[in-house]
C-alpha cells in the first residue's frame, strides 16, 4: 500500500499500466472473464491509498484560557498520562475504497489527542513534569462520515491519579465532495479541528476542574 501526500499527485498511472500490460501479455492462457477480473483488482489495489493531511493542531485559546482560571482557582499543575483507544476503537478508519486516514505524521488518535491536550496544558501554564497529579485519556469513539452531513464523532474519558473521571463527546461537522479522494482529503484536514472541539467541550466543563486537584 502507497503513501499519498495531500500535496503530491494522487495517482502513479505507470505502475497500474505496467501491471496491467503484464497481465495481457499473459492474458491468452485465461479466459476473458478472468482476465477482466484481474484488471478490476490490479486497478483497485493501486488506488487504494493513505490519506494524510498537512493541517497541524494548533491550540484553542479559548481552551487555554479556561485552562489558566482553573489553575488559578487550585493552584495546582498535572502532567499527562499515556492516552490509549478502547477496544474496537480503530486508530486509522478506513475513508469509502480510498484507503486509511493518516491522523498526523504517523501517530495514532491515542497520541495525537494527548499531544494536543498537553500543548494547552503548557500553554496555560498548566503542565509540570513532576506534577503531583497526572491526568490519562482513553478514546472510546472514533469515527466520521463523508458523505453530507459530513462530520468527525469523538468520545473522550480523562482519568485523573486522584480517581476523578471525566467522558465527553462531540460531533465536529465539515464540508465534503462527491469524488472520493477530495472528501478523504476533507476528513483528514478535519480531524484536528475536531480535537480542539473534543478538548473545548472536556475543559469547558465544570468538572474538568476536579481533574486538577490531588
Amino acid at each position: 500500500m502507497r503513501e499519498v501526500k495531500l500535496d503530491g499527485p494522487r495517482d502513479s498511472n505507470s505502475v497500474v499500466e505496467s501491471r496491467c500490460i503484464n497481465l495481457l501479455q499473459t492474458g491468452w492462457e485465461m479466459n476473458h472473464k478472468t482476465v477482466v477480473s484481474l484488471l478490476i483488482g490490479v486497478v483497485f489495489v493501486a488506488g487504494c491509498s493513505t490519506t494524510s493531511s498537512p493541517v497541524q493542531y494548533k491550540a484553542s485559546t479559548r481552551n487555554v484560557v479556561t485552562i489558566e482560571e482553573y489553575v488559578r482557582e487550585t493552584g495546582e499543575k498535572v502532567k499527562t498520562n499515556d492516552f490509549i483507544s478502547a477496544p474496537g476503537v480503530e486508530g486509522s478508519p478506513w475513508c469509502r475504497a480510498n484507503g486509511p486516514i493518516s491522523l498526523g505524521s504517523g501517530k495514532t488518535a491515542a497520541q495525537f489527542i494527548q499531544e494536543a491536550f498537553q500543548e494547552e496544558l503548557f500553554l496555560a501554564k498548566a503542565y509540570a513534569g513532576n506534577a503531583p497529579v497526572s491526568i490519562g485519556g482513553r478514546i472510546d469513539k472514533l469515527t466520521f462520515s463523508s458523505v453530507s452531513p459530513a462530520s468527525w464523532e469523538i468520545g473522550l474519558t480523562l482519568t485523573s491519579s486522584n480517581g476523578k473521571t471525566l467522558q465527553v463527546e462531540s460531533s465536529h461537522r465539515f464540508d465534503t465532495s462527491w469524488d472520493a479522494w477530495s472528501a478523504c482529503k476533507n476528513v483528514a484536514d478535519a480531524f484536528a479541528p475536531a480535537v480542539q472541539s473534543t478538548l473545548a467541550k472536556a475543559v469547558s466543563d465544570p468538572r474538568f476542574k476536579s481533574l486538577l486537584t490531588k
